[in-house]
């Protein structure tokens, strides 16, 4: 394969991932993949992340290459966690794709153990170093891939479900993307149907040594479903059962940390358990005030201040700092306050989680309806980002 051809590959994939168009996107991609690799990539069908997936053998018919060939490269791609594959519950069958960048190709390269660590430091070194890369989140877009799920505590039987007086819904109503519970439990129907990894946030922040202070746990993110089958079969992360999982999601709480899904109605992939410091995501929008980074969940915190022992607790577990305790003048703190800045307020639910008295519910203040599907996600915010 030319140079130019090599070249003109890299920008094809370059697009195909709707990276920026600048010669960074290349050099990051240089250094997951090889002129032959691209040569393999780009000479078949692949034009839509996620969504075209091939068998080695249709593929290899299809670009009009030896099977062989296209075996060892995508096997040995997927193995560096830069290419994916999606194996059917129903006949075994392996179909080949090409991930979005973030959530995917981004994290399962950072936290795999198959590939070398100075190559795996160098890709972050690049990546965050580079304003241009890192800025595709934080530039303000009419949609976030990511989606807030409240905690776990209060359930759902507590909360108060209700949007101002227009809208009155029971429990039965709290769909599965307002619900981590519900999101764990209905990946559990299905046997090895859930996996544990690494944080990518937090191995990326020991990388560069830019948080030594956080000591939250590392191996608490969380896949499902076709991700989870992918990164066990690749030594990236293991199984896990249902109530593994939720011991993992209600330590993640007790250390502060929010539950962050894909925006999707159902189906969904994976769960992080994120802190302010090292995720990226998180981190970026309370610096800058940048809330379109991620949507909000549909509720906030309510406080009963008749059971409140005034711990304070609230107040410092909050990540964004919505929460304000007002002290008032009586000696026995029976006109103290708590204050809510609902407009900076995520709806992650720490604070309830984690109350000692169980004096704070959540309410529904908002019903915004996720995407359908992930690739509808990602490519609705891809498109979407404002120059």
């Amino acid at each position: 394969m030319s140079d130019i051809e090599a070249e003109d590959g890299f920008r094809k994939l370059r697009d195909i991932l709707m990276m920026p168009k600048s010669k960074s996107s290349i050099d990051i991609l240089k250094i997951w993949y090889t002129p032959e690799d691209i040569k393999v990539l780009m000479a078949g069908p692949f034009k839509i992340i996620g969504r075209d997936r091939y068998t080695i053998e249709d593929y290899a018919e299809k670009a009009n290459l030896p099977v062989e060939l296209v075996r060892e490269t995508f096997e040995r791609l997927a193995h560096r966690g830069v290419l994916f594959y999606y194996v059917s519950r129903k006949d075994g069958t392996k179909k080949y794709m090409i991930p979005p960048l973030f959530p995917g190709l981004v994290e399962y390269f950072i936290i795999n153990p198959n590939v070398n660590i100075d190559e795996r430091r160098k890709f972050v070194e690049r990546f965050h170093g580079d304003p241009e890369f890192t800025g595709i989140l934080s530039r303000k877009s009419d949609f976030s891939v990511f989606r807030i799920i409240p905690t776990l505590k209060p359930g759902t039987d507590s909360r108060l479900i209700q949007v101002g007086e227009k809208l009155e819904v029971d429990k039965s109503q709290v769909f599965t993307y307002q619900d981590v519970e519900k999101i764990v439990k209905e990946a559990g129907k299905l046997e090895n149907n859930i996996a544990v990894l690494p944080c990518t946030c937090r191995s990326m922040s020991m990388m560069l040594k830019t948080n030594p202070e956080c000591k939250r746990t590392v191996t608490n993110c969380l896949t499902f479903g076709i991700p989870a089958r992918y990164t066990v079969e690749q030594g990236i992360g293991h199984y896990i059962n249902v109530d593994e999982t939720l011991e993992i999601l209600r330590q993640a709480e007790k250390e502060g940390l929010v539950h962050l899904s894909q925006n999707t109605v159902d189906r969904h992939g994976f769960i992080c358990n994120c802190c302010e410091c090292c995720c990226g995501i998180l981190s970026t929008a309370k610096k800058y005030n940048l809330p379109s980074m991620f949507q909000k969940s549909d509720y906030v915190p309510v406080f009963n201040m008749k059971t409140c022992k005034h711990c304070k607790k609230c107040v410092r577990i909050c990540p964004f700092y919505a929460i304000s305790y007002i002290t008032g003048e009586k000696e026995d703190k029976s006109d103290d306050k708590i204050q809510l800045r609902e407009d900076i307020c995520i709806g992650c639910g720490l604070c309830a989680s984690n109350c000692p008295s169980e004096s704070i519910a959540l309410k529904k203040v908002r019903d915004v309806k996720p995407a359908d599907s992930f690739i509808e996600a990602v490519t609705k915010m891809m498109t979407s980002i404002k120059k």
